[in-house]
């Protein structure tokens, strides 16, 4: 399935591929606000820019042959507590980010790199792997193993 593009680890010079990703992934969820989007991308900058120096988050992105980034997805590592499904683990394995330019989509990209986040996740002795799936990526998600969960939200204002 795959032609002319590869999957690499993200570095910190990415970042910018990376946020946009981000804020393309929310335009597609139905988000317009211009102003919002870039307080978003503002907000995330340096969650990213750390995290890809200092591990705790890891991208995997897509790139064609002129090393244009086309797709990507992220896996932000935290310290968690453990539970019963899994008492020796104490850090939690979040994908998020994920996205694929809208030219590449339908070949396969996306999930090739959610194969390899959740190859990493393996290695890393990883049990559970969350995120939160939009409309569009669910089908795919549940195709892959992914089931709903019980968690719920409350919005503070």
């Amino acid at each position: 399935m795959r032609s002319d593009w590869r999957i690499r680890p993200a570095t910190p010079a990415d970042v910018d591929a990376i946020l946009a990703h981000r804020r393309g992934m929310f335009e597609d969820m139905g988000f317009t606000d211009a102003s919002v989007l870039d307080d978003v991308v503002a907000a995330s900058r340096k969650f990213i820019e750390l995290g890809l120096t200092n591990g705790s988050y890891r991208g995997f992105l897509a790139a064609d042959d002129t090393d244009r980034v086309i797709a990507g997805a992220g896996l932000a590592i935290t310290d968690w507590l453990s539970h019963p499904a899994a008492p020796k683990q104490s850090r939690r394995a979040y994908i998020l980010n994920v996205y694929t330019a809208p030219e590449y989509r339908r070949k396969g990209i996306a999930r090739r790199l959610m194969n390899a986040v959740l190859e990493h996740c393996k290695q890393e002795g990883f049990i559970t792997v969350w995120l939160h799936a939009s409309v569009h990526g669910k089908p795919m998600y549940e195709s892959m193993g992914f089931e709903p969960t019980n968690e719920m939200k409350i919005v503070l204002k």
